[in-house]
């Protein structure tokens, strides 16, 4: 009796123990929980902010081009880690409206850091057009490509004010990568971005294999997909000359889903630049670029043949309103 009196004894006291042990690990639990939510909130509060970058554009050329513009990034830290590769993880909305002389263009885009040298994009513009004479030279702002009479090497664009639309979407990749990120300094800042765009584009009232103009281009534009690539290398400075580099780009409309037919027998337009970037106080950049491109002989040929020369020079004014520079 005595025998079974004793086991009970022990028997509530290490179901006792249990319990305050649950309770104990369940504090603990609940603990470690409220601090795991105030690391978050803190880290959140601290490094999350969402940030936001306004930019206004004034772009001019030696080849009679102007373009205003407008761009305005909102950038949300998106699976940022620790790391060097990931603490700058985020997903970055930009919207945009450009303006010039012959036409009018609205773009936006979703762009996507995973982790620090690649990024994907998503995006979409549409836009339209007008016509009429400039400077002595007629400037073909949107409109079907037409010949002014059979045999005659004259072009122009068929189509009134704001007569349809241009548009495009376009989804892409980029590598990017800056020395200074492995090796820390202000001198040490060599960067590299190559970048593959696929896109399709699309006028309103173009059909089948017609070729139409926008922005005052070479007229030879088709409703197609297209592929666009750019490789840039350069060297930033902590200084008024704040970067140097070098980009190639190539573009090629390769397939017109409306005709069926394959374009990628066309030659691919290509340009060599020679890039400067100053930076003049907290909120002013201005971007000089020389050209060299392939371009194409006119009047155009059956083949599209394509000659190298001095293309243009062009000047970026770019006004930060908001947002870090």
């Amino acid at each position: 009796m005595m025998h079974a009196e004793s086991e009970e004894i022990v028997r509530e006291f290490f179901d006792r123990r249990r319990i305050q042990l649950k309770e104990v690990k369940l504090k603990i639990a609940i603990v470690m929980l409220f601090c795991i939510i105030g690391i978050n909130t803190a880290w959140a509060e601290n490094d999350k902010k969402i940030q936001q970058q306004t930019d206004l554009l004034l772009v001019a050329s030696t080849a009679r081009e102007m373009q205003f513009g407008f761009e305005k990034r909102i950038i949300f830290p998106f699976l940022q880690g620790t790391s060097a590769l990931t603490s700058g993880n985020n997903i970055t909305l930009k919207f945009g409206a450009e303006l010039t002389p012959v036409s009018i263009n609205i773009l936006a885009d979703t762009i996507w850091t995973p982790i620090a040298f690649l990024s994907f994009s998503l995006g979409s513009q549409i836009g339209s057009g007008w016509n009429y004479d400039m400077f002595g030279t007629r400037m073909n702002g949107m409109g079907l490509y037409r010949h002014a009479a059979q045999g005659d090497p004259e072009e122009f664009a068929d189509g009134s004010g704001l007569d349809g639309a241009v548009w495009d979407v376009h989804l892409g990749a980029a590598l990017q990568f800056d020395l200074a990120a492995i090796f820390p300094g202000d001198w040490n800042h060599v960067v590299m971005k190559f970048e593959n765009i696929v896109n399709y584009q699309n006028y309103t009232k173009a059909r089948g294999t017609e070729q139409w103009y926008f922005k005052a281009d070479d007229g030879i534009n088709q409703n197609t997909f297209g592929y666009y690539f750019s490789g840039f290398l350069g060297y930033q400075m902590p200084l008024f000359l704040d970067m140097v580099g070098f980009q190639f780009e190539s573009s090629l409309p390769f397939y017109n889903p409306q005709s069926g037919q394959s374009l990628t027998n066309r030659k691919p337009e290509m340009f060599w630049s020679l890039l400067a970037e100053f930076t003049i106080g907290k909120s002013f950049n201005i971007i000089t670029i020389a050209q060299l491109s392939n371009r194409l002989i006119h009047p155009v040929t059956a083949n599209y043949d394509r000659q190298w020369k001095f293309y243009r020079v062009i000047v970026i004014g770019i006004w930060r309103l908001e947002g870090r520079h």
